[in-house]
């Protein structure tokens, strides 16, 4: 039905859901559906389901452990675009 062939292996499962999570989010916006409201429900199911089957201090944990992640994601590529800078003067 949703084109998942189950697997006992976690990693292989986890990127079959998030490709189908990705195809209905691209068919959604296709049809017409604002792409912000899209992954914001997306969002919002996700972690009411989480919060549903691990608690509210998990998913907190989890949500710090994410942000903290994007924001040393950030602070490298501000980093990098600084030297790119840099070199291109010299």
């Amino acid at each position: 039905m949703y084109g998942l062939e189950m697997s006992n292996d976690v990693s292989e499962l986890k990127e079959q859901l998030s490709d189908q999570w990705q195809k209905v989010a691209i068919d959604l916006i296709r049809k017409g559906v604002p792409a912000d409201m899209v992954f914001e429900s997306l969002l919002t199911v996700g972690l009411a389901g989480h919060v549903e089957l691990h608690g509210k201090d998990l998913t907190a944990g989890k949500l710090v452990a994410i942000a903290e992640q994007l924001s040393d994601q950030v602070r490298r590529e501000k980093e990098a675009l600084q030297e790119a800078s840099g070199a291109t003067k010299n």
